[in-house]
This record gives C-alpha cells, structure tokens and sequence, in this order.
C-alpha cells in the first residue's frame, strides 16, 4: 500500500508545523510525518509532577513574525508578556525598551570603572545596530500578513518595508564577522568582553549578537507554554483538512521516483517534498541512482559539503522543582533571566581550555574534568526561564518550577559518555548549576529542591535527531554550507534535488525560530 500526497513535509518542528499550515490552508492534499510521538522538535513543553517546562526554546521571539502567523490563521492562543532581566552579581535590570540600554551601560561602567571609553564604545555599536534590527523585528512583516482583499491597499505598504528592508540588509551584510573580533576592535578588557558575549555562539555574526539587546523587548509567552502554541499549530493543519503521522521516522528517499520510506516499511509517493529535519540526515538517506548528470553532480558535491561541517554548540539543561513560592523570584527578577554570577567572565575556559582537555582526553582524569567545570560553572552565563512567573498555571500552588541553562559542548559531553561518566557528570551539572544560583541570584535555593534533573546535547540529539545536538544549525566556526546572506534567503529552501526543498535551522545560517517560521513559508510557497 502507497500512500500519495501533493506535498509531504518531512518533520514536525516549527518550520515543518508552518509548512504543513500553509499548504492545508490553500486547499493542498498534504501529510505532515513526524518521527517522535509529539510535535514541536526544540520548541516543546512538558509537565513533571505538576510542573510545567519548557523542553526547547524558553519563549517565543515574535520577530514580526509570530503575530502575523497567529492572526493569519486565526490560532485561538493567548499571548503573555515575556520580560527579560539582565543580572550580573547583585546587580538585576529589567529590560523596558529602548532606555534600558542606557542603564545597562551604567551598570557595565559601574563594574568595569577602569573601561568607561571602552563601554561607551560598546554600547554605540549595540545601539547602531538596535536601529537596523528594527526593520526586521521590530513591525509585522507585510509579506507574511494575511492579504488585504483590495491588493492596491496592501502595495505602499509593503514597498515602503521593501525599502527600509534592503538598506537595512546592505548594512547588516557590512556586520558579518565574529562578533569576538568586532569587540577585540572596541576593547580590551576581556572580562567586559565576555560579559557581553559569552552566551553567544563561538563566532557568531556581529549583527545577529550585538541585535540581541533589542530582541529582549521581542520575546513573548504563549498560555500553557511553548508547546500549547505547537499543539494550536497541529489543530489547525488538521481542521484544514492536512494529515499528520507521529511516531514515523523516515530512513530513504527515492530522488528520482519521488518516493519515501519509514522504518516499517511503509511507502509515500510525493509530487513535492518539505524536509524540515536536519539536512545531514536528508543527504544521508536519499538515493541518487537514476539522477539527471547535472542533478547528481550538484547533489554530491553538496551532499559533501554538509556532511562535512558540524553543527553550533548546543546547551546543557536544569530542570528544578522547588518549595518557594513565586513570590520569592518575583521579587529578585522576571521569569526569563540572563545571569552571570561573578564579572570575571570565562575568558579562555570555554575555548582554549576546552580544547586542552579535548586534545589530551586520553589522559585526563575525572577530577580534572570536574575541576574545568567548577570553573566554568563559577564564571559562566546562565539562562533561567520561571515558567509560573508568567503563568500562574505552571506550578502547584506555593511551589516553582526552573530551567537553567547554559551553552555546551556536544563533544565533550560524547566523550564523557564513551568513558562511562555521563550519568554521574549530569548529576554533577545539575549539582553546580543549583549551588551556583543558591550562592548568588536566588539565596538558599538549594535547601528547597523537591526534584531536579538534566539535559545534554546528546539528549537534543537522541530526541530531535539534531547533528551535534545543535539548537540553532550550523557552527559559525568554519565555512557555513547553506546560505548566510538575507539578500538570497529565499533560495535557501532550494536543494540539489528535483521537486524538494528544505526549510527549518539546517537551511539558513543565522537561524532561529523567526528564520525557521520564515523558511517554513518560502518552502510552502514553492509547492503551491
């Protein structure tokens, strides 16, 4: 038995969910195929012993994107303020707009007293690049907005964003180098350095890290979490009329007869295909026999690039439950927090020092991996997201649910795992992260823990499939072997194979939700 669709969309993330919409809502025969039992990939929720959590992202950046996508297809979801507050030391600041750069550049003058110049300079350049950002996510995109019906009504619109959308793109692309080097540029102490950047992927683009203090004020908070926006999302492709199929996973793909297969043997025959998952596996499993000359060449020497680049760092992750009330954080910060503890910053543990103990791994012992992580724990900047201080539903009564989080290495936490450590290190992770936060922002914590556990990038990349356990594609570290410049991100959907494309974090470099919601509606487009 064959099944036959239109369209196929090949993984249930975000961008395979905007596909699969896009498609059903236009009258399209379409099957979404999802490998895991839910959908949402690295934008999900949970719930542990009445406790809510996020298992991806901690919250949703609109982008001028999220919005439209909720009033487009009339998704019934409740949006909550998601406020951010930057923390270092003792030192908390909520951000509220635009003027809140001014009084984190106090704070930085306040700890770095002897780098004034060079926290003016800084903050300049944030500054700068804070007003190009705006075109791109600070109003709804007209291009992704549901169409007027008088479509006169809808061209100045979408010409006057066309034109502040191309300068801005001339000038971000002038901001595509580390954004490391660009700092180098601007200062000289380290610590201040890394302060400002040090939860940033190694060497990501200026434009895409220094644009961050601006999306602060972009981040929202769907009603019942994350992964209750993902299930409005699955709702509405099936009350138009799309398929889904969970607990599917796909291992072939015939290029030339456009067929798929699943691990049970099941056929799928497509005029065209979305593949939304990681593009290694796409190259792994396709077969090429039969392909065009042209078409068989392009796809190998493409199929050879990706395969040989890796993914970004990924992130390593603290679940909490607690006996304090909200009450008790709710006076310290918001519910979404990026906090350093100490303003020494990591300066080379988490790369020159990593890299030691890499190169060396056959002879390095347990404490010395446990004394690099003491220091890199102590000195480190953490995500905390408090689910139940944006909404009250997300914890017992009386108690608090928590995430910490913070970037890390996906080859170090495989070699752990090969030399039979990763059970007690994670217990170890968890065991710093809680005394680190208890020292510091969150006094005594630790005295309250009801339940705690823990992620890894290889628990990314044993639930998503995602290379390297990466969260948002490809490393910066090297040449990137998808598109990277906005000007051209409307080819970044396009494979080397007839009839498929790409969307999703594997296709476009920087990525992120915004570009995954982006790409799933460029891919969708090219199947109508």
């Amino acid at each position: 038995m064959v099944t036959r669709k239109d369209v196929i969309v090949v993984g249930g993330g975000i961008a395979g969910l905007t596909a699969a919409l896009s498609l059903a809502h236009k009258g399209k025969n379409v099957l979404l195929i999802e490998k895991n039992e839910d959908c949402g990939g690295l934008m999900n929720s949970f719930e542990r012993d009445g406790f809510r959590f996020e298992a991806g992202a901690r919250a949703l950046v609109n982008a001028g994107l999220v919005k439209p996508l909720i009033k487009t297809f009339a998704l019934d979801i409740e949006i909550l303020p998601n406020p951010i507050t930057l923390g270092i030391e003792d030192r908390m600041l909520k951000i509220d707009g635009e003027q809140s750069l001014c009084l984190y550049a106090d704070v930085l003058k306040d700890l770095y007293p002897e780098s004034k110049d060079e926290v003016s300079r800084i903050i300049q350049a944030i500054h700068e690049i804070m007003q190009n950002m705006k075109v791109l996510y600070g109003v709804d995109n007209p291009l992704f907005t549901k169409k007027k019906r008088n479509v006169l009504t809808l061209v100045p619109s979408v010409v006057a964003w066309m034109l502040k959308f191309l300068r801005t793109m001339y000038r971000i692309s002038q901001m595509d180098t580390p954004f490391e080097d660009h700092l180098d540029d601007l200062a000289t102490n380290q610590s201040l350095k890394d302060i400002i950047g040090q939860h940033f992927f190694r060497n990501t683009p200026v434009f895409f890290a220094l644009s961050y203090f601006a999306l602060y004020n972009d981040y929202i908070y769907p009603k019942g979490g994350v992964g209750a926006f993902i299930q409005k999302l699955v709702d509405a492709i099936v009350a138009r009329g799309g398929e889904l199929r969970n607990k599917t996973e796909i291992v072939y793909v015939d290029a030339k007869n456009k067929m798929l297969k699943d691990a049970a043997g099941n056929e799928y025959q497509y005029s065209k295909m979305i593949w939304t998952g990681d593009l290694k596996a796409l190259y792994t499993i396709t077969r090429d026999a039969g392909l065009e000359r042209r078409t068989l060449k392009n796809f190998r020497t493409r199929k050879q690039a990706i395969l040989a680049h890796k993914g970004a760092e990924s992130v390593f992750s603290v679940f909490l439950g607690v006996d304090l009330p909200p009450q008790f954080f709710r006076e310290k910060t918001s519910g979404h927090v990026f906090y350093t503890p100490n303003r020494r910053g990591l300066g080379t543990v988490h790369t020159t020092e990593l890299q030691g103990l890499l190169q060396c791994w056959d002879t390095v012992q347990k404490e010395d991996l446990y004394a690099w992580l003491e220091t890199f724990c102590r000195y480190n900047t953490f995500e905390i997201s408090i689910p139940v201080l944006r909404d009250p539903d997300a914890a017992p009564p009386g108690k608090t649910g928590i995430i910490i989080s913070t970037l890390f290495d996906y080859t170090l936490t495989s070699r752990i795992r090969d030399r039979g450590w990763y059970e007690e290190f994670k217990k170890r992770v968890e065991e710093l992260f809680i005394a680190t936060v208890s020292s510091s922002i969150y006094p005594n914590l630790e005295d309250q823990v009801l339940f705690s556990f823990s992620t890894s990038p290889w628990s990314i990349y044993e639930r998503v499939g995602s290379s390297e356990g990466s969260i948002v594609g490809w490393s910066f570290e090297g040449k990137i072997p998808v598109v990277s410049s906005m000007f051209n991100m409307g080819s970044s959907v396009e494979t080397a194979l007839p009839d498929i494309y790409a969307a999703g974090k594997w296709v476009y470099s920087p990525a992120g939700g915004p570009t995954a919601i982006m790409t799933g509606r460029i891919a969708a487009k090219q199947c109508k």
